[in-house]
């Protein structure tokens, strides 16, 4: 474990964060592997259903994560104010919460994987690859929810080392058994997701023991409801779980617009939207690795401390975003070409819509950097809300730009690229002027 409450803070955000990055990268190889190898050996139009039921199935379980991300913020500022007991209470009510609420989803999604699939008008011609990718993730959720919640509580405790190797033991998992069951077995999508499902579950296995049997400050003897400590982790999980299923729900917005261009377009963009989930990983991961840190200091009364760290975590989330932006930039239709066959009949087209995407969004990977290194900084302090709210505006910006380019400017699939800076810039606006204020003091949730 890690107390970050005292030392080198530019050490500590480093360490900490280069194996959270690692596990990140092979975190993104679940998608990743199944993207490729599908859009390879499938087809673009079976690549173009997994993209549609990946952002559906995030839209499903936006909730469950973000009040996972809750628990850890209430358990990491316990933790750094050395309340042991209370921390193990609000582990085991955080695990019993969950376990009841990600069923309840589950169940629910696949029920109404039809009638979301409608609302999002998918083509014809994907629509039962698209119903049957994501029916069998929704079944397999319990897996992908438990290896995040107990990932969270190791990363809020400063332990990231040891999950990070069964991390990569189960992302290799999931790359093997997808080359025997998609490519030499030739069951498709629907065994890609089976897949996916398995090497989830495998890694949820794992976690449970490398808890039981290594990390003692998480082993927990009674399973509880503690009120007082849930209403902690719903004050500050409900936001950020507002947040994400925002940011699903405009992705979703944003996928009936991508939707109305083709299957071409949709296989296209679903390639980038992966490429750009590898290169937003680094920047992400400082966020993570800040709100842990800030997190810690909020809850041993270090302010100066946290503003500090955020300094620090700035400058560095910066300066990786510009060098992403030059590599993506540089590789772009080489990195879009791995998704598809040489040989499919839209492979011109995919390519060429993805790569003008791809080169636009780039551009502005700066503001991206910027914005969520304020959001990890607010979620660490136990402002939550507010961090919410200046998504919300960001999300609105971005989703009304795209709508007013394709509709009124007429413009193509690029419009979506284009609407990206409008938001981003307006988080970073937002969020500066909130941190210079100081308005975020006072605001530990525990």
């Amino acid at each position: 474990m890690k107390d970050f409450t005292q030392g080198n803070i530019t050490k500590h955000l480093l360490l900490f964060a280069m194996p959270m990055l690692i596990g990140s990268v092979f975190q993104q190889f679940y998608s990743l592997a199944d993207a490729i190898i599908v859009g390879r050996f499938v087809g673009g139009g079976a690549l173009a259903a997994i993209g549609i039921a990946n952002i559906a199935f995030w839209f499903l379980t936006s909730l469950v994560i973000g009040l996972t991300t809750g628990s850890s913020i209430v358990i990491s500022q316990l933790y750094g104010g050395k309340e042991i007991e209370r921390m193990k209470r609000a582990t085991a009510t955080s695990i019993v919460f969950l376990l009841i609420f990600s069923v309840l989803i589950s169940v629910l999604g696949v029920l109404l994987t039809p009638a979301i699939l409608r609302l999002l008008d998918v083509p014809p011609d994907i629509m039962a690859e698209t119903k049957l990718y994501m029916q069998i993730l929704l079944g397999g959720m319990i897996f992908n929810t438990f290896y995040n919640m107990f990932t969270s509580y190791l990363r809020a405790l400063g332990e990231v080392k040891n999950p990070l190797y069964i991390l990569i033991f189960t992302c290799l998992l999931n790359v093997g058994l997808n080359f025997i069951v998609v490519v030499h077995m030739g069951l498709g999508v629907g065994g890609a997701a089976v897949t996916t499902v398995m090497s989830q579950g495998v890694a949820m296995v794992l976690s449970i023991l490398y808890i039981r049997y290594k990390v003692p400050l998480l082993r927990i003897k009674k399973l509880l409801i503690d009120k007082s400590l849930l209403i902690a982790i719903l004050k500050n999980g409900m936001p950020a779980a507002l947040q994400m299923s925002l940011v699903s729900i405009s992705s979703l917005t944003i996928t009936r617009l991508i939707n109305s261009f083709g299957t071409a377009a949709i296989a296209g963009l679903t390639a980038v939207q992966r490429l750009d989930h590898f290169a937003i990983i680094p920047v992400a991961t400082l966020s993570m690795a800040l709100s842990v840190f800030v997190g810690q200091n909020i809850g041993a009364f270090k302010e100066d401390r946290c503003k500090q760290g955020l300094k620090i975590a700035m400058l560095q989330s910066v300066s990786l975003a510009v060098f992403m932006t030059i590599v993506m930039m540089i590789f772009s239709r080489n990195l879009v070409a791995l998704f598809i066959d040489s040989g499919d009949i839209h492979v011109t087209e995919i390519i060429t819509i993805g790569q003008n995407y791809l080169n636009i969004m780039v551009i502005f990977y700066f503001l991206f950097a910027i914005q969520f290194t304020f959001n990890g900084f607010l979620r660490g302090v136990g402002d939550a809300l507010n961090a919410t709210l200046i998504s919300l505006g960001s999300l609105i910006l971005r989703v009304g730009s795209a709508y007013f380019l394709v509709h009124i400017v007429s413009m193509g699939p690029e419009a979506i690229a284009w609407s990206l800076p409008f938001g981003w810039l307006f988080s970073c606006t937002v969020g500066f002027i909130y941190y210079k204020k100081g308005l975020w003091k006072g605001k530990m949730v525990t």
